[in-house]
């Protein structure tokens, strides 16, 4: 089986915003590669046989990414169930996210990109010179992933906020299993309340969300701090990038994957 058409059929489900039935993903891997449909089923069937595809069904079935086995969204980073169990050659950062019903499983693009970018941030020591990562900020925090991965990496001090009760539970929940009770707080305080600043931002909450909240953010970085924006396509993704650089910020990285965008940003310091 060709390893690309696997790619390619893994890269489509985890990419998509929306369920796909196996017909949609056969159409998509076919126009998208010039596969065989023969070979795109044969390649879908193994990767639910493998358990990293599974089939759900809601009216009629769909392809979604397994929750029941780990998988490695960064060099360093592996997510899984917490039944679950992987073996590290020692380097690894293992994260337990139990399967519900908020966002945030690592599988969708926007939410691996910033998990690529934080290892990278946290193992490249000239990644952001000059800067200590004391604090970090997980706005819209869903699962809690994003805020257990900065603990994970190193940060003592994570606060994940979300103003859904169903992902205030969930993260709770998650972040008791990581045991990083005393690291991480999670509660339900509106940005625009909060008067601490942070030399970390994370926010994976949709393109409208950020530019509404834009000044809140802006103004809760540290001078040198890092913001780390995703949750939105790449298609018409320079509006938002410009609403922060108008606000004085500079552009560090931008990520794509799957159509989707994530953008990296810095706070100057000022000059005295």
């Amino acid at each position: 089986m060709s390893r690309g058409i696997k790619q390619e059929v893994y890269d489509i489900v985890v990419g998509s915003n929306h369920k796909l039935t196996p017909v949609d993903v056969e159409k998509t891997v076919a126009a998208e590669t010039g596969a065989d449909r023969k070979v795109i089923k044969a390649a879908i069937k193994e990767l639910v046989c493998e358990g990293v595809l599974q089939y759900s069904f809601s009216g009629t079935s769909f392809l979604e990414i397994s929750k029941d086995k780990p998988f490695r969204v960064s060099e360093r980073i592996v997510i899984k169930p917490p039944d679950k169990t992987h073996i590290s050659d020692g380097n690894d950062i293992v994260i337990d996210i139990m399967s519900g019903a908020a966002f945030g499983d690592g599988g969708h693009p926007s939410t691996y990109l910033v998990l690529r970018v934080l290892d990278t941030m946290f193992s490249n020591p000239n990644y952001i010179e000059g800067l200590a990562l004391s604090n970090a900020l997980d706005v819209g925090t869903g699962t809690g992933i994003l805020a257990i991965a900065a603990a994970r990496l190193g940060m003592n001090n994570v606060v994940g906020i979300d103003i859904d009760p169903i992902a205030l539970f969930e993260a709770e929940r998650n972040v008791r299993i990581n045991n990083l009770t005393e690291k991480i707080t999670i509660c339900n305080i509106p940005l625009e309340e909060i008067t601490s600043s942070f030399s970390l931002i994370m926010a994976n909450i949709g393109g409208q969300t950020l530019e509404m909240l834009h000044s809140f953010l802006v103004k809760r970085i540290e001078e040198g701090g890092m913001l780390v924006l995703s949750g939105f396509k790449t298609d018409g993704h320079m509006n938002l990038l410009n609403t922060y650089l108008q606000s004085g910020l500079i552009l560090i990285r931008r990520d794509e994957e799957r159509n989707w965008a994530c953008l990296v940003l810095s706070k100057p310091r000022t000059s005295l």
